[in-house]
C-alpha cells in the first residue's frame, strides 16, 4: 500500500490537469456568450421579437453561457479544495451551480416553448413577456436570482482567498455579478443589466483564464 507521500495529489494528475484548465476555458466561452446575449438582448419581449430567429440565437449563446458555467464551477472547486478549500465556499459552489441549473429551465423555455407560444398564442407574450412574471416563475426566478447572488458572492470570494485565480480577477467578478444581479431583480432599465452582463462576462473571462494558466503552469 502506497505512503501518503506517494500518492498523486489530484491538481498534479494529468487528468484532472486537463479538465480544470478546460473548465477555465468554458468559463472564457460563457463569459464571451453573456456578454453578447445580453448586449443585443431587445429591450421589450415583443410577440414579434420572440417569435424572431434572432431571439432564438441570443438565448441560445445564454445557454451556452449556462452550460460552460456550471462545468466551470466544477473545475474551480477541484482547484479551491486542491488550494484546501473550506466548506463555506463548496456551499458557494453548490448555490450557484444551483442557481445556473434553475435559470437554465427559464432559458429552455424562452428558446423552444416560448417562438412558438409568440406566433400561435401571441396573447400569453404580451401578456407575461419573457415568461419572467408568470405566477409559475415569479418566485422561482427571484429566488434562482438570490442564489445566483450570493453563490458568485461567496466563492468568488473564497477563490480569492486561496489563490486559485488572480484577486484582481476575483473582484470583478464579485462587482459583476452585484451589477448583473440588481439590473435582473426587474427594478433597473436595461442599460443596468447590459453594463452587469458586460462586467460580470469579463469577470468570468478573466477568472477562466487565470484558472487555466495556474493548471497549466509547469505542464
Amino acid at each position: 500500500m502506497n505512503s501518503k507521500s506517494e500518492m498523486t495529489k489530484p491538481f498534479e494528475n494529468p487528468l484532472s490537469k486537463k479538465l480544470i484548465a478546460t473548465g477555465g476555458l468554458a468559463n472564457v466561452v460563457g463569459g464571451v456568450c453573456v456578454a453578447i446575449a445580453y448586449g443585443l438582448h431587445p429591450p421589450r419581449a415583443l410577440p414579434e421579437v420572440v417569435a424572431s430567429g434572432f431571439w432564438i440565437v441570443i438565448h441560445v449563446l445564454f445557454m451556452v453561457s449556462l452550460l460552460g458555467g456550471v462545468f466551470a464551477l466544477f473545475a474551480f472547486l477541484a482547484a479551491y479544495l486542491r488550494n484546501g478549500g473550506t466548506m463555506l465556499g463548496v456551499v458557494g459552489c453548490c448555490m450557484a451551480t444551483l442557481s445556473l441549473i434553475l435559470i437554465f429551465g427559464l432559458d429552455y423555455a424562452e428558446v423552444f416553448i416560448f417562438p412558438v407560444l409568440a406566433t400561435t398564442f401571441p396573447e400569453v407574450i404580451l401578456e407575461y413577456g419573457d415568461g419572467t412574471t408568470m405566477p409559475s416563475i415569479a418566485f422561482a426566478f427571484p429566488a434562482s436570482g438570490i442564489l445566483f447572488l450570493l453563490g458568485y458572492l461567496i466563492f468568488s470570494n473564497e477563490l480569492r482567498k486561496v489563490n486559485c485565480v488572480s484577486p484582481r480577477s476575483a473582484i470583478v467578478l464579485m462587482t459583476g455579478t452585484v451589477v448583473f444581479g440588481a439590473g435582473l431583480s426587474g427594478f433597473m432599465p436595461m442599460i443596468v443589466v447590459k453594463i452587469g452582463a458586460a462586467l460580470f462576462g469579463l469577470g468570468l473571462i478573466w477568472t477562466g483564464l487565470s484558472l487555466y494558466r495556474n493548471s497549466t503552469a509547469g505542464a
